[in-house]
């Protein structure tokens, strides 16, 4: 189903106080300006003869020849009411049950897609009715085709004048006259392009139909009298109001229809007399100036295809705490997808370093290994001959009494953390751990040697590991463990200060 591209936006409310109505026809479009005020004032007439070659069905090129006839003819009004003819419309009469308004607008909407042709393709839907809302009553349904809304709505765009609504003229003329006049009447607008009758109950439309010209006048007339006569029944004293520009004798047609026909005036629409014209021709005017009326004195038409109450509801607007909530929900996926794939990332990387790791370990226990065999050949080094001095200062603290010898001498460096005191920067370098094993010949010369090796300076925490007797030559086998710090000198205070200063800039 198609609907109007204005939705269902309620007419605005119009602050305007003058208004143009535009009513549309085959070879030409009547404009009637009518200015509010204490009372309705009609202030402009005219009829704009279409140009040769062009039509409502270019209403661009016809939007802006109207524009400058509207200004050559005085028009000054920058909103306008359009109406369009009832051969371009299609209309059903519905019965509405009892519901509420909403339901109601629903149950026609349905209708409507049910009961229009498929044939008629991109059509828009609305329904004339002044009855109470949600009451039971009947409505009538009417469709048109959205391109002549569209053209509509741009004829008044390229003329520079607002479209305010779009509805049937004939319905606007009906129900300008039904109200005014307060009873039942039927509402025939003729001229020389076709005609158009609608059925009043009072301000409500209840039928419209189109009809052919009035000329010749027979057939016209056989076509009048049918269509009356299929109408629903009224009271037998409603009447017919016709507008005409004076082709229509109304005392010759109320003989052949058998009803009471009088000629409408410009009090009948509830407006004061035009400036222009008289009851003469300007009464073909009186569709234009009902379209005006439309919009100045209800404020809102009965029908209107620019804003069609069974158009499609616009879908609500996202509250802000929901556009919020659905920014921080973005947000947060966004930081979880990215938070993804660097963890992935970081994975691969630590995969292939690994890899290569690997790869490496080969390369890193042979650095290792030449690492550890460097350290030991650098303490047997000129430079710092410490291993070499702590046998040399132990040779001399040998007795030379041909009964004390050596076995074994364990030298090593001392665990960082027992070694090293707070302040003693240079015990891990300086320092060794000895352990001493030999024989003597007794008990005696073990208690001699340690006594030496204690007296020697470079010797510190010097402990007896114990003695035992080896068999029958009762030589005593003896184990002792001491310190060996060798004396600083000159070489050595100059190398320590340059591997501290290398230590640093590492």
């Amino acid at each position: 189903m198609a609907v109007s591209k204005h939705g269902n936006d309620e007419l605005k409310p119009l602050w305007q106080k003058k208004i143009v109505g535009l009513a549309l026809g085959e070879k030409s479009l009547l404009a009637a300006e009518v200015v509010a005020g204490d009372k309705l004032h009609v202030n402009r007439l005219a009829e704009m003869i279409y140009p040769e070659g062009v039509t409502p069905a270019q209403p661009a090129e016809l939007g802006r020849a109207l524009g400058a006839f509207l200004r050559q003819q005085g028009f000054s009004a920058r909103l306008a009411v359009v109406g369009i003819p009832v051969k371009w419309i299609i209309v059903k009469p519905k019965e509405l049950p009892l519901a509420d308004a909403a339901t109601q607008v629903n149950m026609l909407r349905l209708q409507a897609e049910a009961e229009f042709s498929t044939e008629l393709k991109d059509l828009i839907y609305d329904f004339a009715d002044e009855g109470e809302s949600g009451a039971a009553r009947s409505v009538l349904l009417m469709a048109t085709l959205r391109k002549y809304v569209e053209g509509a709505s741009a004829l008044c765009q390229a003329a520079h004048v607002r479209a305010a609504a779009v509805m049937p003229s004939t319905l606007a003329l009906g129900e300008a006259t039904g109200k005014t006049l307060a009873k039942h009447v039927l509402v025939l607008a003729v001229n020389s392009g076709g005609s158009e009758l609608s059925a009043q109950r009072g301000g409500v439309s209840s039928a419209i139909r189109h009809l052919r010209a009035p000329v010749p006048a027979a057939p016209f007339v056989s076509e009048l009298r049918r269509v009356v006569s299929a109408l629903p029944p009224a009271p037998t004293d409603r009447e017919m109001v016709l507008w005409s520009d004076g082709a229509v004798d109304a005392d010759a047609l109320s003989q052949e229809l058998g009803l009471r026909i009088r000629r409408g005036d410009w009090p009948a629409l509830g407006v004061e007399q035009a400036s222009q014209g008289g009851d003469g021709e300007s009464q073909k005017y009186a569709p234009a100036v009902a379209l005006a009326i439309a919009v100045l004195d209800r404020r809102k038409p009965s029908i209107d295809f620019l804003h069609s109450r069974l158009a499609a509801p616009r879908q609500q607007r996202m509250p802000r705490w929901a556009r919020w909530t659905a920014i921080a929900a973005g947000a947060a996926l966004v930081a979880i997808v990215w938070a993804w794939l660097d963890l992935n990332s970081q994975q691969s990387r630590l995969a292939q370093l690994q890899g290569q790791l690997k790869k490496l370990q080969p390369q890193i226990a042979d650095a290792t290994d030449f690492n550890a065999k460097v350290s030991f050949a650098r303490n047997w080094h000129a430079g710092q001959p410490r291993y070499l001095a702590a046998i040399r200062d132990l040779t001399e603290a040998m007795p030379e009494d041909g009964q004390t010898y050596a076995t074994s001498l364990i030298i090593r460096e001392p665990a960082r953390a027992a070694a090293a005191g707070a302040n003693n920067k240079t015990a891990d370098t300086r320092t060794l751990v000895c352990q001493l094993s030999g024989k003597t010949s007794d008990q005696q010369h073990v208690n001699v040697l340690m006594d030496r090796i204690q007296k020697s300076p470079v010797f510190s925490n010097v402990k007896l590991g114990g003695t035992q007797e080896s068999g029958r030559s009762r030589d005593v086998s003896f184990t002792i463990t001491f310190t060996y710090t060798p004396p600083a000198s000159a070489q050595d205070d100059v190398g320590e200060a340059q591997r501290m200063a290398l230590a640093k800039r590492s």
